[in-house]
């Protein structure tokens, strides 16, 4: 049974209506009224990588190399790049690869293998067991220079094998700079105190030769300043190199 109101109660009951809508609605402003745009969903910053590179290494005179053939065994070899630039592989001869990135080098030895009729898709894997040249570590480090790169060598272990930090070094924040194959160079950062305490947040790099290791004594906020002190005047690149600090391209260094 719906209610019914004295005619004096029914007036005030529409009054009180009205003013409850008017006051909804003086206190509602749309958000392009207010100049606020939503707020966006919190994100969670992606973790950082685990290995970085910036372009896929190549292979080079000296390096010691595996080539498996999971399908066909009496194929496999292990040996060195020649000066040359060659592999001395069994039933092959010598074959070209210095200069060729892995994948490539598989798909010559394949085609190769193909063409002579000793197998038809004989696709081998290559892994390089040790590096024919040397990375450089320097800074605050108890033995800084030139050291064998070996195969799967990180940061810390190139620190190590450079005799360790100095009480001075900030571990946190040891830059890493590599040459392309154009002569540009990029600079990075890996967090060796991170990584030696598990944080997530302690991902190291997997060094590649010509890889420089640099281990600061503080906290560097010029990077001119930093190239100018620590690349140009102390590590063995040559002075005319372009090079970029995280995603900001800076002048080519000419000394």
């Amino acid at each position: 049974m719906i209610p019914v109101y004295p005619r004096k109660n029914r007036r005030i009951l529409c009054r009180l209506a009205v003013l409850l809508v008017a006051a909804a609605l003086s206190s509602w402003v749309p958000l392009a009224a207010s100049g606020q745009a939503p707020a966006a969903p919190a994100q969670t910053p992606p973790a950082p990588p685990a290995h970085y590179t910036l372009e896929e290494y190549r292979l080079a005179p000296g390096d010691e190399l595996s080539i498996n053939f999971p399908n066909n065994a009496e194929l496999n070899h292990s040996g060195p790049i020649g000066p040359d630039g060659r592999v001395s592989i069994p039933l092959l001869g010598n074959v070209m690869l210095a200069g060729d990135t892995s994948t490539q080098a598989a798909s010559i030895i394949t085609n190769v293998l193909r063409d002579r009729g000793i197998a038809a898709n004989a696709v081998p894997d290559i892994t390089i067991m040790r590096y024919g040249t040397t990375v450089y570590v320097g800074g605050q480090v108890k033995l800084p220079g030139a050291i064998q790169l070996a195969s799967g060598m990180d940061v810390l272990q190139a620190i190590i094998a450079a005799g360790g930090m100095t009480d001075m070094a900030r571990t946190g924040q040891v830059a890493i700079i590599r040459r392309t194959s154009d002569n540009h160079a990029n600079v990075f950062y890996v967090s060796v105190k991170d990584y030696i305490k598990g944080s997530p947040n302690g991902a190291i790099a997997t060094l590649e030769p010509r890889d420089v290791v640099f281990v600061p004594r503080s906290k560097i906020t010029e990077v001119d300043m930093w190239i100018d002190e620590y690349i140009n005047k102390t590590i063995p690149f040559s002075r005319n190199f372009s090079y970029s600090y995280g995603n900001y391209p800076v002048t080519t260094v000419t000394k």
